[in-house]
């Protein structure tokens, strides 16, 4: 059995910071994920925000490793989308529990 580990999704664009538990080996997609979403957001240049999802999930073995890494994508995109930099979204006054 993994032991699980406290992965740690920073505050961003206003919005709340979030802890979230994993095994430890899944601590390096949850970051991957956050990183992934967070180059995505910041480039001008980019290609379909699924597209760049599926691509570098797939690197991944599956399982927990592959759903770490969408959730701290997806986790990095609410925080940008809540925010008003992303429409002000109204999930904003939601608040994370995990």
């Amino acid at each position: 059995m993994n032991k699980p580990f406290t992965s740690f999704l920073p505050s961003h664009d206003g919005q709340r910071s979030a802890v979230i538990e994993w095994p430890w080996d899944c601590q390096q997609a949850f970051d991957k994920g956050v990183a992934c979403a967070q180059t995505w957001l910041s480039n001008n240049d980019t290609g379909w925000l699924w597209a760049d999802l599926i691509i570098e999930r797939d690197v991944l073995p599956g399982g927990l490793q592959r759903r770490a890494f969408e959730v701290g994508f997806l986790s990095r995109v609410h925080q940008r989308l809540c925010s008003p930099f992303g429409g002000n979204h109204q999930a904003r006054k939601t608040c994370l529990n995990l």
